[in-house]
């Protein structure tokens, strides 16, 4: 069995009366340590996977299993322990608490499974030296740049040490220098054996990737495939 496993996977959402099908009979396979750009326009569907993948959204009908375990027959709270100790997540508009410290925001997923704040600063320290920002670690995170912030996103979403980073739009807010120098740390993660499944619009994003996949109205279709050597 694949690290992911989906099949026949739909989703609707309401529209007052009527119902709107997001995603069409997705099957998705995806092997542990894969660099996996979702493609196609806004609207198309995109996030909404990305979502499903990450345990936040819920499906309607289908299957899907992460890592051997069946996603649609779990808890709530069990939904929540493995989106916390499995899962990390990279956002375009980085979701920092911007009043609070870069070493803050690097360690809170590791208030939720109550971690002893010792480990946590440890933890913390080790994640932000890993993308270079650790010297950062005091400052109030509305006191960085936008790649400065977007590393302490980075660093917020390895700090468990997780199999499967999700990256939606990572590099939408930032220029393109600043982009290549988050793409460049994304993909070491990954040659390290994090797999990695990146939301993009974005070619100079997408190139990163070995495997690609396209969503266009809810249904998703296989990109040609690009060798490692190819990505770099």
């Amino acid at each position: 069995m694949s690290f992911i496993d989906i099949k026949n996977l739909n989703k609707y959402y309401s529209e007052g009366r009527n119902s709107f099908r997001a995603l069409k009979d997705i099957d998705l396979q995806i092997e542990k340590g894969e660099l996996l750009s979702v493609e196609g326009r806004s609207g198309a569907g995109k996030s909404t996977l990305l979502n499903i993948i990450g345990c936040i959204d819920s499906f309607d009908s289908g299957e899907y299993m992460l890592d051997g375990e069946n996603i649609g027959r779990m808890s709530e709270s069990k939904l929540a322990s493995v989106r916390n100790s499995k899962i990390g997540y990279v956002f375009q508009d980085f979701c920092l608490v911007n009043h609070q410290s870069v070493l803050f925001n690097a360690m809170l997923p590791l208030f939720f499974n109550k971690t002893p704040y010792s480990a946590m600063k440890k933890l913390g320290m080790q994640a932000l030296d890993k993308v270079g920002i650790a010297d950062q670690a005091h400052k109030k995170a509305n006191q960085l740049s936008g790649g400065q912030r977007q590393r302490v996103a980075v660093a917020r979403a390895i700090v468990n040490s997780p199999s499967l980073i999700l990256a939606d739009e990572p590099t939408g807010a930032l220029d393109s220098a600043t982009s290549a120098q988050i793409m460049e740390l994304l993909t070491s993660l990954n040659r390290e054996g994090t797999t990695m499944i990146i939301v993009t619009h974005d070619k100079a994003v997408s190139d990163y990737c070995t495997r690609h996949i396209e969503i266009k109205d809810g249904v998703l279709s296989c990109l040609p495939q690009k060798s490692k050597d190819d990505a770099f």
